[in-house]
């Protein structure tokens, strides 16, 4: 279904996104959109946490239209603002994404090439009902949950989005998130984990990352799961066993930005729409490549609880 452009749209803007380039290419697109009839309404983030802040206030406001203007983070912040207690966004709410981050995973999963392109999305888009990853943990001896849309991990990548968190992301992209998996895989070493996936164990022992992926693409471009859907209310899991750092550097890394890592004795794929990871150390994990916590960790699927605006199907 097509909407009307004469109704209030409301873009949360992490202007300090893609490593400060956010604040060069908003402004011209925010003129585009204003003159193609868009009612448009800007509010900008200043630090961690605030995304999630403005989101909420704007939907206690009525706001129904949010636009996210930055990368995966910020995307994840604006998520976990307007998801309610039932773990479903509210009904009549809808997000639309410019992508102006470092790594633009989740606009890849959906289509979008462009922040250009991503502009005639909102105006000549269909909205589509995703499906929304929800991750249960501990906070200290509080129990937390966080929602995530893209892809979530345990281990080398938590490891890497960790590092690239701390950088200052100058890179970007593909090359940015290249060197930071290099330089983690030197100095990374797996650690012991048990995995159920839908109750059933799949793994227990040594393990050097598990991936629980809604979208197909993250860390700039890796095809992590290139069998995995938005809308098929299931996590494609993939568990990377500890294998030796040549292995990693000289074999799975290049094959993982192709999506022909699958195919190596050294992964693992299932599908399911519950998973548990418990450690006997704690391991970092990550959520659309944001950090609130360590394992243990329980996800599941909520089926179409996210309205997003999808580039229109091809006639």
């Amino acid at each position: 279904m097509h909407e009307r452009k004469d109704q209030e749209w409301h873009a949360i803007v992490n202007p300090a996104s893609g490593g400060g380039r956010t604040r060069k290419v908003w402004p011209s697109l925010a003129e585009k959109l204003r003159a193609s009839g868009v009612r448009l309404h800007q509010h900008e983030t200043a630090g961690v946490g605030d995304a999630t802040e403005i989101a909420q206030r704007l939907v206690r406001e009525g706001a129904r239209e949010i636009v996210v203007v930055g990368g995966d983070g910020t995307l994840n912040e604006v998520i976990n603002g307007v998801v309610d207690d039932d773990e479903v966004a509210t009904a009549d709410i809808v997000l639309s994404l410019i992508p102006c981050g470092t790594g633009k995973d989740f606009a890849r999963s959906l289509g979008i090439t462009s922040p250009e392109h991503a502009l005639d999305v909102l105006t000549n888009g269909v909205i589509s009902a995703l499906d929304l990853g929800s991750i249960s943990y501990q906070r200290g001896h509080e129990p937390e949950r966080r929602f995530f849309v893209n892809v979530a991990d345990v281990g080398l990548g938590a490891e890497t989005a960790a590092w690239m968190n701390r950088s200052s992301k100058r890179l970007g992209g593909f090359l940015g998130y290249l060197v930071a998996a290099t330089r983690t895989i030197v100095v990374f070493s797996g650690k012991p984990a048990r995995v159920l996936v839908d109750d059933v164990t799949v793994h227990d022992g040594p393990v050097g990352m598990v991936v629980l992926a809604n979208g197909r693409f993250f860390a700039g471009g890796m095809r992590i799961a290139p069998n995995a859907s938005l809308t098929d209310g299931l996590i494609d899991v993939l568990i990377l066993d500890d294998v030796p750092k040549y292995t990693l550097l000289g074999s799975l890394l290049p094959k993982v930005y192709r999506g022909k890592h699958l195919e190596h004795s050294a992964v693992h794929n299932y599908q399911g729409s519950r998973i548990e990871i418990s450690a006997p150390e704690s391991m970092p994990f990550e959520v659309d490549g944001e950090q609130p916590g360590f394992t243990d960790i329980g996800v599941c699927m909520r089926p179409g609880a996210l309205k997003v605006r999808t580039p229109a199907p091809a006639e």
